[in-house]
């Protein structure tokens, strides 16, 4: 290892790049001399790394926005590998459809590749496995029945941890007989919270109108600008309350309205009763339906193995149908009861110890 190595990462999302700098410090603790450079965010630039493209930049959602821009993202891979030429290990973080071809431009160069939170192949199908198996060393994977998955294929995975419990300080949850109001968690790029804040503000106002003084509490992504949600909220009957932090809004709802991703996880591990829900464009739907492979979407629902948080999604996501969905969550005591019992077994699934230590130590071993 020289030293001053040179290391090449990729997040290419807002939950990407909070996980990764934690990997981003741990390295520098222990490696002082690395050189961090690529793709990221604000998170990993605190935590020192050169970060020379921003992903909010390159935000879209679904089949037909990366479609639409397909000219920046090949400008962007095109430089991306420049970086990964004169780099000594690339770490991609997440992120799939870029990051699967980094990969196989740097075993193709000779390059190390460590994958940190690895593609939901479980997910997708076997086709990301087989790929994965020729152009990536190692594998840091977040879920544990992900790791049997991978070394069944040949890959050499190993198990550190979920974010959520090894990095980052989830805040207490309130008791529930301290909680207050319904939390509305429209997604994190502007794609997503144009197609579901709307979904979930209607749902809100018909809670609102059937119980008067209904807390009605909602999280604003960092990533999508303000004036999206200004012209989203504008003729909004219910009032809100905003909150910057998806966490601190959790901790204290009584329930949640969740865009179908990590936010479901969140919710679970803060102890919050939640429905999840899914809309996009009917191209973009039916595409999904064709390469989707798993009956649920909610990683929650993912990890406990049935649907235990209710899914609306597509047609079925209706106004109606969420504040129905809610209200049952309001008033049946047993019935989130149930759903609290099975959440609380989750912590113990999803590991202890700092994760992105060990992922730290995994880049140090392939680069000596």
């Amino acid at each position: 290892m020289r030293a001053t190595p040179r290391i090449v990462l990729c997040a290419g999302e807002l939950s990407g790049d909070m996980h990764a700098a934690h990997v981003v410090a741990a390295i520098r603790r222990r490696m002082p001399g690395a050189r961090i450079t690529g793709m990221a965010g604000a998170h990993c630039a605190a935590a020192g790394m050169d970060v020379r493209f921003e992903y909010r930049d390159y935000a879209v959602i679904g089949f037909t926005g990366i479609l639409s821009s397909l000219p920046r993202f090949h400008r962007l891979e095109k430089r991306m590998r420049a970086l990964i030429d004169d780099a000594d290990l690339f770490i991609p973080v997440d992120y799939p459809g870029l990051n699967l071809r980094l990969c196989d431009h740097a075993r193709a160069r000779g390059r190390r590749v460590l994958y940190y939170i690895a593609p939901q192949v479980w997910a997708w199908g076997a086709g990301r496995v087989e790929r994965m198996r020729r152009s990536v060393d190692r594998v840091a994977v977040v879920l544990p029945f992900e790791t049997a998955i991978y070394r069944d294929a040949g890959v050499q995975a190993e198990f550190v941890g979920h974010p959520f419990i090894t990095d980052h300080e989830l805040p207490a949850p309130l008791p529930q007989s301290e909680r207050d109001g319904v939390a509305l968690l429209p997604g994190s790029r502007t794609g997503e919270v144009r197609a579901m804040l709307p979904l979930f503000l209607a749902a809100a106002e018909r809670l609102a109108q059937r119980r008067p003084g209904l807390r009605i509490m909602a999280s604003r992504s960092p990533v999508v600008d303000a004036s999206v949600y200004d012209e989203l909220t504008r003729h909004a009957k219910a009032g809100i309350e905003w909150s910057e932090g998806a966490s601190a809004l959790l901790s204290r709802a009584r329930v949640a309205m969740v865009a179908s991703g990590t936010a479901t996880l969140e919710a679970a591990l803060l102890e919050t009763p939640l429905v999840v829900a899914f809309r996009t464009g009917a191209l973009n739907y039916a595409l999904a339906r064709r390469v989707v492979k798993i009956p649920n979407i909610g990683l929650v629902n993912v990890l406990l193995g049935e649907q235990v948080a209710p899914e609306l999604l597509q047609a079925a996501a209706t106004p109606d149908a969420l504040a129905a969905a809610v209200e049952r969550l309001l008033d049946d005591r047993a019935h989130r009861d149930t759903m609290l019992e099975r959440f609380r077994g989750l912590r113990d699934q999803l590991g202890r110890g700092a994760g992105s230590e060990r992922v730290a130590q995994m880049a140090e071993e392939l680069l000596s």
